[in-house]
């Protein structure tokens, strides 16, 4: 019984870090960053309450960081779960340092798109940002944008440009 489900487990990782389900989920998260920033951009400047384009920058943001966590960690996933040392490790490994890179920058990305919409959250007597406020939700929007861009090239990479090498 304990084998299944050890098999189980494998099977199902096998299959979440694959290159075509990560390409997969990017693409759905890329429609949501733009219905996001399309939504944000007609709601912006034209009224005085900005908390739901935060609140959707903020989520958005939010999913950003935990994308970009999931996909820097693609190799420890497959140490956990007994995925290394596979037929085609040289591939796997150049998949795993690629979803780094994009991971890192998926993670920054919402990062600095959260630091935008929660300055505007801390009180102005800290820091004051009355005149700037519909700035920087832009400015966290375009954050989301590029991500969207950067997700976009990934998930045509994965698909398209990581063929395995042969020797």
């Amino acid at each position: 019984m304990g084998k299944c489900v050890v098999a189980l487990f494998r099977f199902l990782a096998r299959g979440l870090i694959s290159r075509y389900t990560i390409a997969l989920l990017e693409l759905i998260i890329v429609f949501a960053q733009v219905l996001a920033v399309h939504q944000v951009w007609l709601m912006l400047w034209n009224r005085p309450d900005l908390h739901e384009p935060m609140d959707i920058v903020s989520g958005i943001g939010i999913i950003m960081i935990g994308l970009g966590v999931a996909l820097e960690e693609r190799k420890a996933l497959r140490v956990i779960f007994g995925l290394t040392g596979v037929p085609d490790e040289a591939e796997q490994e150049r998949l795993d340092e690629n979803c780094h890179h994009y991971g890192v920058g998926q993670l920054v990305l919402g990062l600095i798109a959260e630091i935008c919409i929660d300055m505007i959250k801390i009180p102005n007597t800290i820091i004051y940002t009355g005149e700037v406020d519909d700035y920087l939700v832009a400015a966290g929007c375009i954050f989301v944008a590029i991500g969207a861009i950067l997700l976009l090239k990934h998930a045509f990479t994965l698909v398209f440009l990581l063929w395995p090498q042969r020797a």
